[in-house]
């Protein structure tokens, strides 16, 4: 049962709120105030600036998961995804490399690397064309 509008802000109110001795107090004295009383993620909360890393790493692994369910050849969509975020740098595989691997032209290897990026929202990268040895 839901607790009615005024028991609610009656409990929040319980809860110490920044002292402002004057009304031109800086920015930097509201902070200091908040981080003396214990009430910085309050803060940033109410100010939208919190940043929940557990939800973007989710959010992460459930696009690379769907990338590689939906693949048809799922060896091709991992060189194409190690490809796309430059892993492959680290590699002794070059664009021409993976191509042939997969029986693909060095510019259809490209295509479906830039598709890749574009589906999972990565950046473009400097990368070789067809013509690259």
């Amino acid at each position: 049962m839901r607790e009615p509008l005024d028991r609610t802000f009656q409990r929040s109110s319980n809860l110490a709120a920044p002292s402002r001795d004057g009304a031109g107090d800086s920015v930097r004295d509201i902070l200091r105030d908040c981080e003396q009383q214990g009430l910085l993620d309050e803060l940033r909360q109410a100010l939208g600036v919190v940043t929940n890393n557990d939800d973007c790493a989710v959010r992460a692994v459930r696009d690379l998961v769907y990338e590689l369910a939906g693949a048809k050849d799922r060896d091709l969509a991992v060189d194409a995804l190690i490809y796309a975020t430059g892993v492959a740098e680290f590699d002794l595989l070059s664009l021409r490399d993976y191509a042939s691997k997969h029986g693909l032209s060095p510019e259809g290897f490209r295509q479906h690397v830039l598709a890749t990026q574009h589906r999972l929202g990565l950046p473009p990268r400097p990368m070789q064309y067809s013509d690259a040895y």
